[in-house]
């Protein structure tokens, strides 16, 4: 597995601890821990995650403001975790993009398959995207190759039916000059 950077947005120190020891040992990562919605907008500016695991009790930004511009600033996968959270809280963060949910208290290691899953589906979509982009910039320069070589068929061509007038033009004026 790749090196993966890895945003905790969690303000308490012991899940924070236990968190980063589950991350060091089940994934190659960079973690960047963080205790606001704020710090964490200003990190991910400036150093792209390619996952963000969000806490839903955080000071100043609400968890849903800030998942929302997590997902507009980056495709990456965005997991929520939080307290009694309510079933319109869950169903707006999946609408509006969110990876999943977990309530707490709840099992590390699903929370560990949920992450590997989708950075695992985020890293397949990006290889598609690139794929496609690839394969777009390959048919503009077959289409842009392509018009060129029209174009110079077609000045072939009318050189041609230059020639060939010029030629019918000479041939025509020895059969009437009877050469």
């Amino acid at each position: 597995m790749t090196m993966e950077k890895i945003l905790l947005v969690e303000r308490n120190p012991r899940i924070i601890e236990m968190l980063v020891e589950a991350f060091v040992r089940r994934f190659d990562s960079q973690i960047t821990c963080v205790s606001s919605g704020e710090d964490a907008l200003d990190v991910e500016i400036f150093e792209p995650h390619a996952i963000a695991v969000v806490d839903t009790n955080l000071d100043g930004i609400d968890a849903l403001t800030l998942a929302g511009r997590l997902c507009e600033l980056s495709d990456r996968p965005v997991i929520l975790t939080g307290c009694d959270p309510t079933t319109a809280d869950v169903i707006e963060a999946l609408r509006m993009g969110v990876a999943d949910f977990f309530v707490k208290p709840y099992e590390i290691d699903g929370l560990l398959n949920t992450m590997a899953e989708a950075l695992s589906v985020h890293r397949q979509m990006r290889a598609r995207v690139q794929r496609e982009e690839r394969t777009r910039r390959l048919l503009r320069k077959v289409i842009r190759e392509r018009r060129a070589l029209n174009e110079r068929v077609e000045l072939i061509c009318r050189d041609l039916v230059g020639a060939h007038k010029r030629l019918a033009t000479r041939v025509l004026a020895r059969e009437t000059q009877g050469i």
